[in-house]
């Protein structure tokens, strides 16, 4: 019998690649907040994450046996105008969802970020001390630290993921190919490192850590540092566009209001020598992202 998936936060790019990829071999769940959406094969839940008493409900009504949180405020930029706001999604409802998970045995797999450390090393590895700069950072990293002390059998998954993604919320790959074949002209920082990943790889990883009980921290990510500049490049390759129209630029802190991390890469090597498998090379994952062109808008109804 397959086991019951419940994704909270159910609307957002990762949870919408997600419940297309693992329909077959799960019964899934999208938990929902506002946004109504339809796919084939996956039932959705109003879900709300704002109270222990709330979530205990629900989650007795759905009775998942797994639970994925990607729900979050991402946009570094909101999140320092209303620190309030993101402490009470990106902390306390991560909380509130560890804590019910754990009172009704439910295994939980929390989605954190490649965002909380300093950006002064590359490479940051599980035991690498965060270093949160911003507020965005600072409450995906109070998260795990609630998430662990709240449930200590949890999978915490630090990620930086690339996909298909919705009309309404696109990723960072929708908006360099759609720039660039509206003949658009894309700025991309040459001195922002980071260590992207495809969803589809992201997933099939988290399913064998699953699989297997495991618990804890892993970076779940590709094993290339590389800038943003030279990602949009390879995408541009991948897809035959016009990489000409790819522009590199420095970033320039004393322009901005929000401090970032300069170098988000992280180190997938205890993901490796747990699972004993290889993480596909950058290009091989951009050429699955092509091939799934064709049939990506197939997996939501309009």
């Amino acid at each position: 019998m397959k086991k019951k998936l419940l994704i909270i936060g159910g609307s957002g790019l990762l949870a919408i690649n997600w419940a297309c990829l693992v329909r077959d071999d799960f019964k899934v769940v999208l938990g929902l907040h506002n946004r109504i959406i339809s796919i084939d094969d996956v039932e959705t839940e109003r879900v709300s994450i704002d109270s222990i008493k709330s979530l205990q409900s629900d989650f007795n009504r759905i009775n998942p046996e797994i639970v994925v949180n990607t729900a979050a405020i991402t946009s570094v930029e909101d999140c320092e105008k209303n620190f309030k706001k993101a402490k009470s999604v990106n902390t306390v409802s991560a909380s509130n969802i560890a804590i019910v998970c754990e009172e009704l045995n439910i295994k939980l797999v929390h989605i954190s970020s490649d965002h909380i450390f300093s950006g002064k090393d590359q490479f940051s590895s599980e035991s690498t001390t965060p270093v949160p700069l911003n507020n965005y950072a600072i409450t995906k990293y109070q998260a795990e630290v609630e998430v662990q002390n709240k449930n200590p059998t949890s999978l915490i998954i630090r990620t930086n993921f690339f996909g298909w993604g919705t009309d309404y919320r696109h990723s960072f790959s929708d908006f360099i190919l759609s720039n660039l074949r509206n003949n658009n002209k894309v700025n991309l920082y040459s001195d922002i490192f980071y260590s992207p990943i495809i969803i589809d790889e992201l997933v099939l990883c988290i399913n064998k850590l699953l699989k297997n009980n495991h618990y804890g921290i892993f970076h779940i990510v590709g094993s290339e540092r590389l800038s943003k500049y030279d990602f949009g490049l390879k995408v541009a390759n991948c897809f035959g566009l016009n990489s000409s129209l790819i522009k590199s630029i420095v970033y320039k802190e004393q322009l901005k209001s929000v401090l970032r991390p300069k170098d988000m890469s992280l180190s997938n090597l205890k993901l490796l020598e747990t699972l004993g498998r290889v993480v596909p090379n950058l290009n091989m994952q951009l050429t699955t992202l092509k091939k799934q062109e064709k049939y990506r808008e197939l997996c939501i109804k309009k």
